[in-house]
């Protein structure tokens, strides 16, 4: 999916949302829920001709005033306007994907033990993982190297689904998280390179990923079920290195001091 096609989407989806009252207009007669494409057009000072190669995925010039007028038309969050805007202008100053991870940041995560530390780039592969991580978050050097991945595991691998304490509410901030960081990269190849796999594979996934929910990461919580089926919770927190962005060091630290194992 390019990003054409993800802005597309985006806006299709959140012109249905908006409830044409808000503005003025009549909801009779309308063949689907929604804002109309000139209405929006209308709202935010464009032409419809130029509103509908928009939403249509079509190359042309845009100004960042005009997305700010469309997004205000459409209501999005401040996350969600940032995320068009990310889609539709990209990121700058990015380093290559695979670029190596500072061995400072490799030491850092050791040295976070005995809580669980893990390295990741911003398409959620895994990098690099603490003996914390292996024994209290999961063991990635079991599964192939393709797949170490944590949206890839929420929807393909049984084992890891099985540690996930509600895996529907973690599958659906996974996915909307992310959106966010697709939107923010210039790296968009190494990010339809998993969504493509995760729609040949996975049903779960496919209706998932067409809801356009964004959101982003910074911290939040999280529950694991350990080998004992007891459910362990943690809070969590997303470092982006600034020597290197795009790669993200992860900081779980437990709500029970007893989960800690010295």
């Amino acid at each position: 999916m390019t990003r054409n096609e993800n802005v597309k989407q985006f806006l299709v989806h959140h012109r249905a949302r908006v409830n044409p009252e808000a503005y003025g207009f009549s909801n009779q007669q309308r063949r689907v829920p929604g804002l109309r494409r000139e209405e929006v057009a209308q709202l935010a000072a464009v032409s419809v001709s130029w509103y509908t190669w928009l939403e249509q995925g079509r190359d042309i010039r845009i100004s960042p005033s005009a997305i700010q007028r469309i997004g205000k038309v459409l209501q999005l969050s401040p996350t969600e306007q940032a995320y068009l805007d990310a889609l539709v202008f990209g990121s700058r100053h990015q380093p290559p994907h695979n670029a190596a991870i500072p061995r400072e940041v490799i030491a850092m995560a050791e040295a976070l033990s005995p809580h669980p530390a893990f390295i990741r780039r911003a398409n959620m592969d895994i990098l690099y993982w603490n003996a914390a991580a292996r024994d209290q978050i999961y063991d990635w050097s079991t599964v192939p190297e393709q797949d170490r991945n944590s949206l890839k595991l929420l929807f393909i691998n049984e084992e890891y689904q099985q540690k996930i304490h509600d895996w529907e509410q973690a599958a659906r901030h996974s996915i909307a998280a992310f959106r966010a960081y697709y939107a923010a990269s210039n790296h968009a190849e190494a990010f339809e390179e998993i969504v493509r796999d995760l729609v040949a594979r996975s049903e779960r996934f496919r209706t998932m990923w067409h809801a356009q929910a964004v959101n982003k990461v910074g911290a939040g919580n999280k529950a694991i079920i350990d080998h004992h089926g007891k459910i362990n919770h943690y809070t969590y927190t997303a470092l982006e290195v600034e020597s290197a962005p795009g790669i993200f060091l992860i900081f779980y630290l437990a709500r029970d001091p007893s989960q800690i194992a010295v």
